[in-house]
């Protein structure tokens, strides 16, 4: 599972350079790691997410490029499944594709955000300086219920 969430964000960093968005100031910490302090396994607690990802989920840091925990990131999987969720909150525009770009995919969605657009998938929105992407990597995980993660973390972002 983790080699499979690492080829996610392999490919997640390479599509983003095209998206217009990303860490410009030349500083080295990780893009969109920012310097609002926020805990992104604490906008949705395993008890939450089981009733979307399934029983027994676990909410951890996913790894990163290498070997740390990634500070934007958290995976929501259950054990012995394929059934994960990844989660991405940026501290600003980082990865941001504007409307119309082509690197922007899908539906815009309404009420999410200042700005949000859906695909199969996946739910991403830009709010309050605030990037994140709900997207399902693997297993059952309904569309409809990646927007519910979504609101959910829309709702508690500072």
């Amino acid at each position: 599972m983790r080699s499979r969430v690492m080829t996610l964000l392999i490919v997640g960093s390479v599509l983003a350079g095209s998206c217009g968005g990303g860490d410009s100031t030349g500083d080295t910490n990780q893009a969109g790691s920012g310097e609002r302090e926020l805990d992104r396994c604490s906008l949705i607690s395993e008890s939450e997410a089981e009733g979307w990802v399934g029983p027994g989920v676990s909410a951890a840091p996913a790894e990163g490029f290498d070997g740390e925990p990634d500070l934007v990131t958290c995976l929501y999987e259950v054990e012995d499944t394929f059934t994960s969720v990844l989660v991405q909150v940026y501290d600003g525009e980082v990865y941001y594709a504007e409307p119309g770009s082509p690197s922007r995919t899908g539906e815009d969605l309404a009420g999410l955000g200042d700005d949000a657009w859906t695909q199969a998938g996946d739910v991403n929105f830009l709010q309050n300086d605030w990037t994140v992407s709900v997207s399902r990597i693997s297993g059952k995980v309904t569309d409809a219920a990646l927007l519910e993660m979504a609101e959910l973390i829309s709702s508690k972002l500072p």
